[in-house]
C-alpha cells in the first residue's frame, strides 16, 4: 500500500498538489537542463533508437523528448551543424548520412521552421565536400540551404567567458543568432583526440581551427561547447568510422543507431563505448577521452551515464 494512501489531506493543500501538477509542463520548458529537476516533465534525457530506416530512427528518437515541436517553432531560424568536413561518399562514414539529413531537415519545416541552414567548415574544398557527401542534394531537396565556413566574413568574434584555455574565439555568425542550433554529429575514430563525437564536431563552427590544436586542443573543444550550447544534438550512429578517422577511408561498422538528447555530454559518454581502447581492446569509458571529462568539469552535462534517464526505442 501507498504510505501516502490512509492520509487525509486538506481541500487547500489539494488545491495547491493540483496546481503544482498542471504547471509542469510549463516548468519543464523553463527550467535548465542540468539539475536535479531536469525536464521533470519529459520521459528521458537521452533516446536511442535502433531497427529501421533514418527516417524512422529519427521519429522514433525524437518523440520521447517530446518532439521537434518542443524545439522548433513557427517562425524560428534553424542551423543545424552537420558534419561535411572531407569529400568521402555516405558509404565511407566520414560524413554525415543524407537520408538522415534530409528527414531532419523536413522535421525542423514541418514543426513551423521559417529557414534551415546546414553549416560546416570543410577540410577538403567545399563543393567537392557537398557533392560527394550527397549532403548538398539532400539539404536542398528537403529546402534547406547549406553552406560552408571558408569565409572569414561568415564569423563574428566572441567572448569565452568560461573558457579555460580559450578567452576570444571566432564562430560563425549564423550559429550565434539562431533561434534553435541543432548539433548534428557523426562518430568517428580521430588521430588527436582519440574520437570525433558530439562536442568535437562543434569545432566546425570555429574559424581558426588550427589555434586551438596549438593551446590545447581538449580544452578548446569543452571551452568553445561554453559558448552556443546546442538546444538538440542528433548523432548519426548509423553506421560510424572506426579507423584512419577522421578522414578516412577506414573501417566502418554499422551500429544502426540516431541518439538524440539536450545533454552533448551524456551522447558523448553513450557514444564512446562504441569504439575500443587501442591499449585495453576494451571499449572507451567516457573519463578516457579527455574532452569529454573536460566538458563535464565544466558542467556542461552528465558524464556518468547510470544517473541519466535513457530510453530505447525500436523504430520497427
Amino acid at each position: 500500500m501507498d504510505k501516502f494512501s490512509d492520509k487525509k489531506i486538506t481541500r487547500r493543500q489539494f488545491i495547491k498538489v493540483t496546481a503544482a501538477v498542471a504547471a509542469l509542463p510549463w516548468m519543464a520548458d523553463r527550467l535548465p537542463f542540468y539539475g536535479s529537476l531536469a525536464h521533470a516533465a519529459e520521459e528521458a534525457d537521452l533516446v536511442i533508437a535502433k531497427n529501421g530506416t533514418p527516417s524512422q530512427l529519427l521519429q522514433s528518437a525524437m518523440a520521447p523528448l517530446g518532439g521537434m515541436g518542443r524545439f522548433v517553432k513557427r517562425g524560428q531560424r534553424v542551423v543545424i551543424k552537420a558534419n561535411i568536413a572531407w569529400a568521402r561518399t555516405p558509404e565511407q562514414a566520414c560524413t554525415n548520412n543524407p537520408d538522415l539529413l534530409f528527414a531532419l531537415v523536413k522535421m525542423c519545416y514541418d514543426a513551423g521552421a521559417k529557414r534551415v541552414a546546414v553549416w560546416d567548415h570543410t577540410c577538403d574544398n567545399y563543393q567537392f565536400c557537398f557533392a560527394r557527401s550527397g549532403l548538398k542534394e539532400a539539404s536542398q531537396k528537403a529546402g534547406a540551404d547549406i553552406f560552408s565556413g571558408h569565409g572569414r566574413n561568415v564569423y563574428k568574434q566572441v567572448n569565452v567567458p568560461k573558457g579555460k584555455k580559450l578567452k576570444t574565439v571566432e564562430l560563425i555568425s549564423d550559429v550565434i543568432d539562431s533561434d534553435v542550433f541543432i548539433n548534428f554529429p557523426i562518430p568517428k575514430h580521430h588521430f588527436a583526440t582519440e574520437l570525433t563525437l558530439g562536442m568535437k564536431n562543434l569545432i566546425g563552427i570555429v574559424w581558426d581551427m588550427e589555434q586551438l590544436h596549438k593551446i590545447d586542443l581538449h580544452q578548446c573543444i569543452a571551452d568553445v561547447n561554453t559558448v552556443r550550447k546546442p538546444d538538440l544534438v542528433v548523432m548519426d550512429a548509423i553506421r560510424i568510422l572506426t579507423t584512419n578517422g577522421p578522414k578516412g577511408p577506414g573501417k566502418t561498422e554499422d551500429i544502426g543507431e540516431v541518439i538524440a538528447s539536450t545533454d552533448i555530454v551524456a551522447v558523448d559518454a553513450y557514444a564512446a563505448a562504441f569504439f575500443k581502447h587501442p591499449k585495453t581492446g576494451k571499449p572507451f569509458k567516457p573519463e578516457e577521452i579527455r574532452f569529454v571529462k573536460n566538458a563535464y568539469d565544466l558542467g556542461l552535462g552528465e558524464i556518468d551515464l547510470s544517473k541519466v534517464r535513457i530510453k530505447k526505442v525500436s523504430a520497427t
